[in-house]
């Protein structure tokens, strides 16, 4: 899931809490609020993502670690030999992380390939970034084919709707919508959206107490606002990471009928590839080709994630140039994944957009997203991040349920 890098609102809010001020969503008398000790009823129905598992992302979104710069970025995007061209949420320096960030880098990306007047083009990768890329230039006249390992495209924006709801396993919302280059595609094409207040949240502990500002733990708010939001561990992050991102303002908005829906806006005339994984790209002489014998281009637009750029995964001939290496190296890739847990029936705070879960076990399903607030459908969404969620992609399904169960059961089983 592309990161949100709007949680600061409500980390100003939980600093005034420390100051004695008063929180929206802390007090003990809280409307609309579940009953405790109640029965939990089993989920008819659950949705689960592994993202460091999963072999074409290998993470969630890059992040800036210990010893890691924003000038980083600036590295990964350089072009090298006017031939091989990079995109990606982890090339931009402005939205880092996000969808937004993805769809500007393969504009950016394309325009610099049209600086150097191309006839055919290939781009590797039809998430975002590649798709924005392959429009942008089959737009200037260009003749474009994109490569794509997986058997769909859209990358990290990924939407499910299997339990009969539109669920993204992915990106799942517009961070600051005013003037979002993602707002104008959604406003153009209708697509559905609510605001999501981070404010409006009911935290409880194991017990089912709801908790107040001065009692909830300092660890509940490392995780909340700032593991989930970089998908890494407060100690593995560099002290610039607070300093990116936030280049759009105005409220968070969650895509109601999936955020795939944005994806047709990015169609063009260029042909997609699905299915073909690039193991090689051979770049010298001016040309590229791109192995097993997916073509010749006079250049290619480069938009594997960070996390299959790190792993080496597709290999370059030449090698790619030791400052390019080293800033793949140097930045991080972080992991946020997701549980969807459908009921028979809303047992919760109805009218919380948000849950949190101050439990004993620092980082275990300790924040829930209230779909059924917005979409009128029993279904929660809950969080796990870092090293929290590293431990639990080797866990079974049922494992995972049966922890996301024992937290919700005492949030409001009591």
């Amino acid at each position: 899931m592309l990161r949100d890098v709007h949680r600061r609102d409500f980390l100003l809010s939980l600093s005034a809490a420390s100051a004695g001020l008063f929180v929206p969503g802390c007090t003990r008398c809280v409307p609309g609020s579940a009953a405790v000790g109640v029965e939990i009823p089993e989920p008819t129905g659950f949705l689960i993502s592994r993202w460091r598992s999963d072999p074409y992302a290998l993470g969630s979104y890059s992040f800036l670690p210990v010893g890691g710069q924003a000038s980083d970025r600036a590295d990964l995007r350089e072009p090298v030999s006017n031939t091989l061209f990079f995109a990606g949420e982890a090339t931009s320096s402005d939205s880092p992380s996000t969808v937004d960030g993805a769809l500007l880098s393969g504009r950016r990306a394309a325009e610099e390939v049209l600086a150097r007047s191309p006839v055919r083009v290939a781009v590797v990768g039809a998430g975002v970034a590649g798709l924005a890329a392959a429009e942008a230039l089959t737009r200037a006249g260009v003749q474009v084919e994109v490569f794509e390992a997986r058997d769909r495209i859209g990358g990290r924006v990924v939407t499910d709707r299997s339990l009969g709801s539109s669920l993204d396993m992915g990106a799942s919302w517009i961070h600051g919508s005013r003037r979002n280059p993602v707002t104008e595609i959604a406003d153009d094409l209708d697509l559905l959206r609510a605001p999501t207040e981070y404010s409006n949240q009911v935290v409880r502990n194991q017990r089912g107490e709801v908790l107040c500002s001065g009692e909830i733990s300092a660890g509940w708010e490392e995780v909340t606002s700032i593991e989930h939001e970089y998908g890494a561990d407060v100690e593995d992050l560099s002290p610039e990471a607070e300093e990116e991102g936030g280049l759009y303002w105005g409220s968070d908005r969650l895509f109601l009928d999936g955020y795939d829906g944005v994806l047709s806006a990015l169609d063009g005339d260029y042909e997609v590839h699905l299915s073909s994984a690039v193991e090689r790209v051979d770049w010298a002489d001016g040309e590229v080709s791109l192995e097993p014998a997916l073509g010749t281009f006079d250049a290619v637009v480069v938009t594997l994630p960070l996390g299959v750029l790190k792993a080496g995964t597709v290999a370059f001939s030449p090698a790619l140039p030791a400052e390019k290496l080293r800033a793949i190296n140097a930045l991080g890739m972080g992991l946020l994944n997701k549980v969807y847990l459908r009921f028979p029936e809303v047992f919760w705070d109805v009218e919380a957009d948000l849950l949190g879960f101050d439990g004993p076990e620092r980082g275990v399903f300790a924040e829930w997203v209230n779909i059924a607030k917005v979409t009128g459908e029993p279904i929660l969404l809950g969080f796990n991040a870092s090293s929290v969620a590293e431990a639990m992609e080797g866990w079974s399904d049922e494992d995972i349920v049966a922890k996301a169960m024992e937290a919700l059961r005492g949030m409001y089983a009591g």
